[in-house]
């Protein structure tokens, strides 16, 4: 008798003690030697044959804490071997009975002469390039097609009968009360509630892939994210030549880079479904679109198009249990919401799913833990927004990018989290993102603090100008520190319609780079900075603060007007040697306007600050200045007819001590107005001691710049003025 191990795995505890994560991986590693876990290599020989079959299965038992999984295996029909000719095509192994539809010549199978082994083996191993580690992905792969009933058919060629024989499958559909018994299936029976986060190789990615509640046999709601094969972008390192180590240079001699897999988030995956499967509607509208442009008529009717679309909706309904297009491979994880007590079925209705292991977070706190990419990851988005709470004053890491979409990532007001960001980690949204109330750490990351994904949302994009549109960007009470840029549009055709930067702190770590960096493809239509202070350490190299590509206008994205306006904010060393601004399709235009108040500029943008903001056109009607300073080496900037509002400061504002991160402004004139960052105008001295209520008429600092809260006890800034809030 052959024995069947059961493995207890561990569970990885995190959090409090109501919320818990536990794992299993069916593949092991021993240094480079790749292993079938226990229970799996107990039951196969060296063949990896299975040798626990019984009724044509093969059952192997995994059993965690707070789950129990059945992995099922089952056989397929062998090919028939013809006596004369070993090398002939004989068919399947298989005979036909009574003919049940002559048409499509189908017939009952009478008997099954020889099946293949059931096996158990490792196979497609993926590099996870989504991992900030180079993680690999393992997976186990299992036989058979889960099929709920099989017939045989007969091969005609030219209309003949050839006497090859093949199995056809009947194949389970979501609500048939036969569950496929036969074939490879994962069956998943958590003992507590919770979210199932499974590893998984679909080898047809156009095949549907279910999870069935056993109970109602309706498939459950699931997200994918992952990775589709064929899909690849170019990587930043150049391709070599294996043999000589050279560079490749491609036929117009340009470098050739390196590919790497593209990792797809959830929302991503569903935008791939969408544009492929509405490709053709979405064509249809765009032909009709240029030939009114043309000044001729429709290509399509209305009714056309609502037929096209209906047809669209019908096969987005039957496709919706589809991981990717084509017949393409699938790799990732699909995650969904399991019930105590009920049993869920993973399967793929005509072909075999390869397992890599899950995760199964139980309890009211999950995501646990305090790494920030693997909280966002396992993120349940709530109406397409995802909100990750931060406690008051904790510490996380962030080991690699965050790529969801429409996420805010909050702390507690006056108790700012800390996060400290890893090598390759970045926040890597293709839509909206809100930071708020969050210290970042960013001294290791080697890319911008916000990297906007490589993969835009198909269905985001402008029809006239090309553009993938992002309604919001926006960095709130937040102190960031040694960012070698702020945001890039990452290569990719991006129009942010709104940044915002209110009321936070940004130090850059001296980099010859671009702070707001869209220069390759996209731009920002309105930006905002204000009550902010950003500031530049060692030289100030960066390139430019803000670039934008110089195609990029306002009515190109499908805006009437666009803005960029820096209000009551300290800058500082930022691109002391480069440009402050660079936007062709900006400047001159009675689209585009303008507000500079209240801004305090020492020794940035190579002493043209004005100039450049205004993107070299003077005289601008829709430009508003005011009470601003710019001093770059000791003197006051020639604004020329740049700011010729007739109020800039043209005093040196004395901060305190800039290069060591202190911007206190001690210039009585800038004092006096009120101007720069409102965190640093402050008298000397402590000016009154008070628990006054006033305090909720404007915002409220320590002495670190820090916006606190109204229980905030101590030494603190208001209105320009020192006080003790007892």
């Amino acid at each position: 008798m052959k024995k069947i191990f059961t493995l207890i795995a561990t569970a990885l505890i995190a959090g409090s003690a109501c919320a818990q994560t536990e794992s299993y991986k069916p593949i092991i590693l021993e240094g480079d030697v790749i292993k079938l876990a226990p229970e799996f290599a107990a039951i196969v020989d060296a063949d990896n044959n299975a040798t626990n079959v019984t009724d044509g299965k093969s059952i192997v038992t995994i059993t965690t804490p707070n789950m129990t999984l059945e992995a099922v295996g089952g056989a397929t029909i062998a090919n028939k071997v013809n006596p004369d000719d070993p090398s002939a095509n004989a068919g399947q192994d298989l005979t036909p009975g009574a003919v049940i539809d002559a048409e499509a010549h189908t017939y009952e199978i009478a008997a099954v002469g020889s099946w293949n082994p059931i096996q158990w083996k490792n196979g497609n191993n993926k590099l996870d390039i989504n991992d900030a580690n180079g993680t690999k992905l393992y997976f186990v792969m299992g036989t058979g097609n889960p099929y709920v009933d099989m017939f045989c058919e007969e091969v005609y060629r030219d209309g003949a009968a050839t006497g090859t024989y093949r199995a056809q499958y009947t194949y389970y559909k979501p609500g048939d009360q036969t569950m496929p018994l036969v074939g490879l299936y994962y069956k998943f029976t958590p003992k507590v509630s919770g979210k199932l986060r499974v590893l998984v190789w679909a080898n047809k990615g156009n095949r549907n892939t279910y999870v069935i509640d056993d109970a109602t046999k309706q498939a459950v709601p699931l997200t994918a994210e992952g990775y589709v094969n064929g899909k690849r972008a170019n990587y930043d390192t150049p391709a070599t030549d294996p043999e000589t180590g050279e560079p490749l240079l491609d036929n117009q001699g340009n470098p050739v880079y390196q590919q790497y897999q593209i990792f797809y988030n959830a929302e991503q995956i569903d935008s791939i479904h969408d544009d492929y499967i509405y490709s053709s509607y979405y064509n249809m509208i765009k032909a009709n679109e240029e030939a009114a442009a043309a000044g001729e008529p429709a290509k399509y009717t209305d009714e056309q198009l609502a037929t096209k679309k209906a047809e669209c909706d019908e096969m987005a309904e039957t496709r919706k249990h589809v991981l990717s297009t084509g017949n393409q491979a699938f790799w990732g994880w699909i995650t969904f919401e399991v019930e105590e007590g009920k049993s869920y079925w993973l399967f793929q209705d005509s072909s075999q799913v390869g397992f890599g292991g899950f995760e199964f977070s139980t309890g009211e706190d999950q995501p646990t833990g305090n790494d920030l990419t693997e909280i966002a990851a396992a993120a349940t988005a709530q109406d397409g927004q995802v909100v990750i709470n931060l406690d008051a004053d904790a510490e996380y890491t962030m080991s690699g990018p965050i790529t969801r979409n429409n996420i805010t990532i909050a702390g507690v007001e006056g108790a700012n989290a800390k996060v400290k960001m890893a090598a390759g980690a970045a926040f890597s949204p293709a839509a909206s993102i809100t930071l708020k109330n969050v210290d970042i750490d960013a001294s290791a990351a080697t890319g911008a603090l916000v990297t906007l994904n490589a993969s835009p949302i198909e269905s985001t994009i402008n029809a006239e100008g090309g553009y993938y549109i992002i309604p919001k960007v926006e960095i709130i009470n937040c102190n960031i520190s040694d960012a070698t840029q702020i945001i890039s549009d990452n290569g990719v055709k991006y129009c942010v319609a709104e940044m915002i930067v209110d009321n936070s702190i940004v130090s850059l770590a001296n980099a010859k780079k671009t702070v707001i960096d869209f220069a390759s493809s996209g731009f920002v239509n309105d930006l905002s900075i204000k009550n902010s202070t950003i500031w530049s350490k060692g030289a100030g190299d960066q390139d430019y603060f803000v670039r934008y590509n110089n195609s990029g206008r306002c009515d190109r994205a499908g805006f009437a007007r666009n803005r960029i306006a820096y209000e009551n904010s300290t800058f500082y060393n930022v691109a002391k040697s480069g440009q402050w601004g660079n936007y062709s399709g900006f400047a001159g235009r009675n689209t585009s306007d303008w507000v500079m108040t209240k801004n305090i500029f020492l020794d940035c943008g190579h002493g043209e600050v004005a100039r450049r903001y205004m993107g070299s056109r003077g005289d601008q009607s829709t430009a508003t200045f005011s009470l601003n300073t710019y001093w770059f080496d000791g003197a006051a900037e020639d604004t020329g007819n740049y700011d010729n509002s007739g109020t800039a400061i043209t005093s040196d504002p004395q901060l305190k001590d800039a290069p060591n991160g202190d911007f206190t402004v001690q210039g009585a004139e800038q004092i006096a107005a009120k101007t720069g960052d409102p965190r640093w105008i402050t008298a000397d001295g402590i000016s009154e001691i008070t628990n006054d209520s006033r305090l909720a008429d404007a915002p409220v600092y320590n002495l670190a710049g820090q916006r606190v809260t109204l229980a905030t006890k101590g030494i603190l800034i208001k209105g320009g003025k020192k006080f003790i809030n007892k």
